[in-house]
């Protein structure tokens, strides 16, 4: 890996999940709708002056 650069796109963990639980609230905030759905699928990771996590995540709007 080079420094700084993207992970290959793995599939989601329990603790990624858990982060995207975290921001779930804010994005919900933010776009001013809500998520029945919000599974993490899959990350990417990043390792600069600390970890950035690029998660992809699914998404279902309620009926």
């Amino acid at each position: 890996m080079i420094p700084g650069g993207l992970t290959e796109a793995r599939p989601a963990t329990p603790e990624i999940q858990e982060i995207a639980d975290k921001v779930k609230p804010q994005l919900e905030e933010k776009t001013n709708e809500t998520y029945e759905e919000f599974e993490a699928t899959e990350y990417k990771s990043q390792v600069v002056a600390g970890t950035n996590f690029y998660i992809k995540v699914r998404v279902q709007h309620p009926p």
